[in-house]
């Protein structure tokens, strides 16, 4: 009987990566490939025999990992983290699958003990983290940074486009003195260089427009005690901004604190808006205006992803986006 042939020989014959392979056989349409190499990838396919098949992958134990970049307090912070793990979880007990929270003082367990990792977050974790869970050799997914360029599938909110409605929002109002309220957990960072996503969406349309301007870069640590501190120190220098926006809701609350402490109104001389939209955002004073994105659907998509790849040893690589909406309030009512 002839040998079935596998994804990985029908890449390597046609010269392409098993990844590209397995979405053009799934008829991925959001895949960028010329109509040669797909007709090529069909021909070998059919060449040699291949045909789909799912396979489980068998483990002795359906457990997954769930690591976080920041400790338990700081989760409780930044409601934001902590939405998406507890969504995992919840997912992860619906699929029959067993989980784990990994906090980074927490040694990672045995791989052998697990199925696969999820990892919230991807530049905020060490680098001997990281190579920790690569060299694990198990299905890996990342939540909130886009991995598919590593090789790795992720589950993301569509950030960039989030940055550029508040942009146009403020622009709207006619406020072009924009400051960013952004944070980095490196106390050595290069300001000018943050690894946020946001911060280089940020000055990409600043910079198109002519308008980026370095001391409008206020960086804390994504903590209020942090955006309170940063916003107290750009005031004293005398930097005073007509718009701000802020990385996430809780440097955004500090924000407000340091702004009412100087007596600057918000949103009458300094509009914000912040990212995320948790429940602290409705109730600070004034009520924020925030980018609403779907954590809880993260979370489930992450597992979703998981349980793809542990089910279909040619599930491929790929990224799940979610959109994000602008949510208004008090810090900058819509026009």
């Amino acid at each position: 009987m002839r040998k079935m042939a596998t994804i990985r020989e029908v890449a390597k014959a046609a010269g392409v990566s098993p990844a590209t392979v397995s979405r053009v056989l799934n008829y991925d349409q959001t895949l960028s490939v010329n109509e040669a190499t797909r007709q090529k990838i069909f021909e070998t396919a059919e060449a040699m025999h291949y045909h789909k098949s799912r396979k489980t992958r068998k483990s002795k134990q359906k457990r997954l990992a769930i690591c976080l970049w920041c400790d338990q307090d700081q989760e409780i912070k930044d409601l934001y983290y902590y939405s998406i793990r507890t969504s995992a979880q919840a997912e992860a007990k619906k699929q029959g699958l067993e989980s784990q929270v990994i906090y980074p003082a927490d040694p990672l367990p045995d791989p052998a003990a697990l199925s696969g990792i999820i990892m919230i977050g991807y530049q905020q974790y060490s680098p001997d983290r990281l190579n920790e869970v690569k060299k694990s050799g198990l299905p890996l997914v990342f939540v909130d940074t886009d991995t598919l360029k590593l090789g790795y599938c992720s589950v993301v909110a569509d950030f960039g486009q989030a940055m550029q409605e508040a942009l146009e929002v403020f622009w709207g109002q006619g406020r072009e003195r924009i400051a960013l309220l952004d944070g980095d957990l490196d106390s050595n960072f290069d300001k000018n260089n943050l690894v946020d996503f946001r911060f280089r969406d940020y000055k990409k349309s600043l910079a198109a427009r002519g308008q980026y301007d370095l001391d409008l870069v206020y960086v804390g640590n994504f903590t209020p005690q942090s955006g309170y501190e940063a916003i107290k120190d750009a005031l004293k220098s005398g930097s005073f901004p007509e718009a701000l926006i802020a990385a996430n809701d809780a440097m955004a609350i500090g924000a407000l604190k340091a702004f009412k402490e100087a007596g600057i109104k918000v949103p009458e001389e300094v509009s914000l808006i912040s990212f995320n939209d948790t429940t602290a955002a409705e109730f600070a004073n004034p009520a924020l205006t925030s980018v609403h994105v779907e954590t809880q659907q993260m979370g489930r998509a992450s597992v979703k992803v998981m349980k793809d790849l542990l089910d279909d040893d040619e599930a491929g690589t790929y990224k799940v986006t979610f959109p994000t909406k602008l949510v208004y309030r008090e810090s900058c009512p819509k026009a």
